[in-house]
């Protein structure tokens, strides 16, 4: 097979391979990837090795399983550089190469980004659950990789993510409407027509041929099964049978693939593909044999969770396939045939004990080569952010989580909790806080989580006094929990203790650029602290993230000109001015850098009365207005501006105006 000219990887988000038509779903609507399979291969047993995006991600590009490249949770670890990654090998190959990502989970701080050319994690285009902006819409990603596509060269590799099938569920109207009942189903609906906008832009641009499309998904939705609502804690198929499809460059059509596969066997086929050199730690293997109609040899395909570690101090759960055999590690271990048992409804751990140990000291062989995991700095308000997304974000790596034998309670046995946070949290989407704290308050389980959880219902329903003290609980536990932190500051200002609930933002890490209501409030409280350094230093990382918003621009202004550095001061004005050139804040903001550096002051002029048409009388706005006539020697005009201002001046803006006025007296001396 040769080589295609161009690769394009498609990952969908939580997505079930059941519930695509090619996969036997009756009721789907999935006609794009179904044409992927009509035309090329079907791997019907493909599996995640991990039931989260940013590790199942990681292994999908490294060829490797969690345990060797380290990245055991989203968020709180990052993928290390020691590792060549799939676009790292295809850019060598003399590939262009190109990202659009769905969610916040795969931002680049993470280490995704690596070997791509453009790496597009914008997600500030759809509002996802209660709070943030933390995904896109498939549309959006679709439109920025066609705005890439209109320039690409000939030879590219291009990965697409879409998210939209995680929970919440909430497709778009049409795609709502069609599926009344099932609006997870609508989500892969809506998912599928934007492979297929897609996949047509390509082919009218560059033709059919030469084009290798994969697609496949992360993990799968328990949607319920094993009374589980979504997924991360459990390793049933329903969350790790995910679907692989892979048309064009001269595959089979209709050909069908039964022996297992793995997200980690796709990225040394395709460097295989176009004859790239082989990534170094791979465990994956070279499926183009598979392709070919050769049956596959047997070896074990291993999978894990270390959610219920991390977010609830459960046990691990580690797994291995073996064929048609499947092991789950577990206080109470699992052992199933995926045969004669796809629903894993029978356990035969004690059937089959000798089975039961083979199995069990093949997983021990993944542990010797386990890495030790690299955490990232989260901000607050990407921890508000991922929360939203239903995930549980915690802030450090338990010290027995990098590898080791399972302990403490079985997830299984605990897995009604997961069914009660995520009814409380529907509660609080439709509105209904009390219900949810009502069903929160009834769990005598779950530690910090569910403690937050009742914070953000409290303070939902109009309890801020508890949800302060709910959080504070939380924080005065766990000092490092920006998470508690933010909701203690949003509780206080609910309560009407605006200073105080500045004072609980400042100081919160500035690895990673906040909000921008977050970055400016605790910047405000930093700068009434007189640490402009601080302010100054957070404002930036801010901009670096949010570059159109005025408010930033404005606020990193005044921090850099307590620092001393006016021309910097007049480069944020500059920026907030474009940004909002019909603003008054901006305007009047620009004018006053211009007149205190002396610079085009017939434009500072126009910049200051253009402020004060807009804004009145306002004695801040004739401050500026005064002092730039000073600056241009129009001393009547600045005394006129001075007696229409000072009457209704306070504070520091009047104390300003009286030196102007000794200014001009001084200056009408002979």
């Amino acid at each position: 097979m040769p080589g295609p000219a161009r690769i394009v990887l498609i990952s969908v988000d939580t997505l079930r391979a059941d519930h695509l038509g090619c996969y036997g779903a009756a009721s789907a609507h999935t006609p794009h990837l179904d044409a992927l399979a009509a035309r090329g291969v079907r791997f019907e047993a493909a599996l995640s090795p991990v039931p989260l995006t940013l590790p199942a991600h990681a292994s999908l590009m490294t060829g490797v399983d969690p345990p060797q490249h380290g990245v055991r949770h989203n968020s709180i670890h990052r993928l290390g550089t020691e590792l060549p990654t799939l676009a790292e090998g295809l850019h060598a190959a003399g590939y262009a190469t190109a990202a659009f990502v769905g969610a916040l989970v795969l931002d680049a701080r993470f280490g995704l980004d690596r070997g791509f050319d453009v790496y597009d994690d914008r997600t500030s285009g759809r509002v996802s659950g209660a709070t943030g902006y933390a995904e896109r819409r498939a549309d959006a990603v679709v439109d920025g990789a066609l705005a890439w596509l209109a320039s690409a060269p000939d030879r590219f590799f291009l990965w697409v993510h879409f998210y939209d099938p995680h929970a919440a569920y909430t497709p778009p109207p049409g795609f709502a409407s069609a599926f009344p009942g099932d609006p997870y189903a609508g989500e892969i609906a809506f998912v599928d027509a934007e492979i297929g906008r897609l996949l047509a832009a390509i082919e009218a641009r560059f033709g059919a041929r030469d084009l290798l499309v994969v697609a496949t998904a992360d993990h799968g939705e328990s949607l319920g099964e094993h009374g589980e609502p979504t997924h991360s804690y459990s390793l049933y198929e329903a969350t790790q049978r995910v679907p692989l499809l892979m048309a064009g460059a001269g595959l089979p059509a209709g050909h069908e693939v039964l022996d297992p596969a793995s997200l980690v066997d796709i990225a040394p086929t395709l460097l295989a593909w176009v004859g790239a050199p082989p990534l170094p730690a791979a465990r994956g293997r070279d499926l183009r044999s598979a392709v070919r109609g050769a049956q596959l040899a047997e070896r074990p395909i291993y999978m894990e969770t270390l959610a219920p570690q991390f977010d609830f101090g459960w046990s691990p759960l580690l797994g291995l396939r073996v064929g048609r055999f499947k092991l789950v590690r577990a206080p109470r271990p699992e052992l199933y045939d995926l045969v004669e048992d796809p629903g894993e409804t029978r356990n035969l751990a004690h059937e089959q004990p000798e089975r039961l140990a083979r199995l069990d000291a093949q997983l021990d062989a993944w542990g010797d080569a386990a890495t030790v995991s690299r955490s990232v700095s989260v901000s607050a308000e990407d921890r508000e952010r991922l929360r939203s997304l239903g995930y549980v974000v915690p802030e450090a790596l338990p010290p027995d989580a990098a590898w080791g034998r399972v302990g403490g309670p079985d997830p299984k046995d605990r897995i009604a909790l997961l069914g009660e946070l995520a009814h409380a949290e529907e509660e609080i989407r439709a509105g209904r806080p009390a219900a949810a704290l009502a069903r929160l308050d009834a769990l005598d389980e779950g530690g910090s989580h569910v403690a937050l959880q009742r914070a953000a219902a409290a303070l939902a329903s109009g309890d801020a006094l508890r949800a302060e003290h709910e959080a504070l609980a939380v924080l005065e536990a766990e000092p490092a929990r920006t998470d508690a932190r933010i909701l203690v500051a949003r509780a206080l200002e609910a309560q009407g203790r605006k200073q105080a609930s500045d004072r609980a933002l400042a100081g919160l890490p500035m690895e990673v650029a906040p909000a921008p209501w977050v970055a400016l409030r605790a910047a405000r409280a930093e700068l009434v602290a007189g640490d402009a350094a601080s302010a100054a230093g957070r404002l930036a990382a801010a901009r670096r993230r949010h570059p159109d918003d005025p408010r930033l621009a404005l606020r990193h202004a005044s921090a850099l000109e307590a620092l001393g550095r006016p021309e910097e001061a007049l480069r944020a004005r500059e920026a907030a001015h474009a940004a909002a050139p019909d603003a008054v804040e901006p305007a009047n903001d620009l004018a006053w850098s211009l007149a205190g550096l002396g610079r085009d002051l017939d434009r500072a002029l126009a910049l200051a009365q253009a402020a004060v048409a807009r804004g009145g009388d306002d004695p801040a706005l004739l401050d500026t207005l005064a002092t730039v006539q000073l600056a241009r020697g129009e001393e009547q005009a600045a005394r006129a501006t001075l007696a229409r201002a000072l009457p209704a001046a306070r504070g520091t803006t009047r104390e300003h105006l009286l030196e102007l006025e000794r200014r001009l007296g001084l200056a009408a001396l002979p």
